[in-house]
């Protein structure tokens, strides 16, 4: 078993994508596909990895544009999941458990919608159904320029400046206030890699066919969900409006996480780990 992540290999095309792989295939056991948020990397899930992958085969990628895989013309939704679908045809080769965070979920969702021979269930953390919303030019603008300049001390200053997603548990702000898993030094080596085009393309405008994917897959999904999510006082991404579409899913269970945002895996493992095992036996003993 990896400490955090074994060496990346690298899945040719267009764009290329990194990934991780590890663990030995049991007939009866589904591969575990993990799939990052935006402005993260595979080794967001380096506190998760280890532990399923004492069980199960587990494969983490890069999204494009995103860690070690290459960067590309196009950031919609439409495309990220297109590379998911890339991973578990040509990486994965058999049924998988899709475990997506806030865009990863998104492309989870798609994923099971469109292919769903692949997907034995999906495991849905913070899914934020309103992503075809532009971001907010100014919360990204200083990270921006930054990756921009290629200055590693002017990216450490952005990175610490940074809002946070969701405040931190004891009401951080912003990356440079947090320590441990997402304490700004760690979150640099996620930003670093960024293509600066992605942000762009999220803050320039909104993703014309986001809407539309998300509503359409919602309504063509049939693999079991779990769905693990914040409180939307503390920043997380489901509230009402989204558990009411998700609760549309035909097995679907919806478990908040009291007192967290939209960060659950990274600053709550074991409750993660928690809720996860029993839906992965589940699928196992289907």
């Amino acid at each position: 078993m990896p400490k955090r992540l074994p060496r990346a290999r690298t899945l040719k095309g267009d764009p290329k994508l990194a990934y991780y792989d590890f663990g030995t295939v049991v007939a009866s056991d589904p591969v575990i596909v993990l799939a990052h948020s935006s402005l993260a990397r595979s080794e967001d899930w380096e506190n998760i990895f280890p532990r399923l992958a004492t069980r199960y085969r587990v494969i983490a990628y890069d999204a494009r544009g995103h860690g070690k895989s290459g960067r590309a013309a196009e950031y919609t939704l439409r495309a990220f999941a297109d590379d998911l679908g890339r991973v578990l045809r040509e990486v994965a080769k058999a049924p998988a458990v899709l475990v997506g965070h806030s865009l990863g979920a998104l492309a989870a969702l798609v994923a099971a919608a469109e292919a769903p021979a692949l997907v034995r269930g999906l495991v849905l953390e913070e899914p934020a159904l309103g992503y075809a919303k532009a971001w907010e030019p100014a919360r990204y603008a200083t990270l921006r320029e930054a990756l921009a300049s290629g200055d590693p001390a002017a990216l450490a200053k952005a990175t610490a400046k940074q809002p946070l997603p969701s405040p931190g548990p004891r009401g951080e702000r912003t990356y440079g206030e947090l320590r441990g898993f997402y304490a700004a030094e760690r979150v640099v080596t996620y930003f670093r890699d960024i293509d600066p085009a992605f942000i762009d393309a999220r803050t320039s405008a909104d993703d014309p066919t986001a809407a539309a994917l998300v509503s359409d897959s919602l309504a063509a999904v049939r693999a079991p969900a779990l769905v693990l999510a914040g409180e939307p006082r503390l920043g997380g991404a489901v509230d009402d409006a989204s558990e009411w579409k998700l609760k549309k899913l035909p097995d679907v269970q919806i478990r908040r996480f009291p007192g967290s945002g939209h960060l659950l895996h990274g600053f709550r493992p074991e409750q993660f780990i928690e809720n996860v095992e029993p839906f992965l036996r589940k699928i196992r003993e289907a």
